[in-house]
């Protein structure tokens, strides 16, 4: 100490020594506090990436559902048959000119 001045660097760098542990433990606590932020952050994505893959399963079900529909829709006999008597031009045949056909 020269006329009457304190060295403020030293005096800081003496502190820091001094308490060590405290700063030690600050660098801890906004570590963590870091640590929590990155992790509520990665948390919301996955949530959000959750909730759209959720709708999209919801969309695929309800489409599958309609393709069921439409499939058991195209399979119905009555609708066979009306396509092709009226697309085809077929018939049914009467029982005198049907044919029976044996394996030998």
């Amino acid at each position: 100490m020269r006329d009457g001045r304190i060295n403020l660097a030293k005096e800081i760098g003496q502190d820091l020594l001094r308490y060590k542990w405290l700063l030690l433990l600050a660098a801890f606590a906004i570590g963590s506090a870091l640590l929590v932020i990155v992790v509520t952050q990665g948390t919301r994505q996955l949530t959000s990436e959750y909730n759209e893959l959720m709708a999209e399963q919801d969309r695929l079900d309800i489409e599958w559902r309609h393709l069921l529909l439409e499939q058991n829709t195209l399979m119905e006999h009555s609708r066979i048959e009306l396509l092709a008597r009226d697309k085809l031009g077929m018939k049914r045949a009467a029982p005198a000119e049907e044919k029976l056909v044996m394996q030998r």
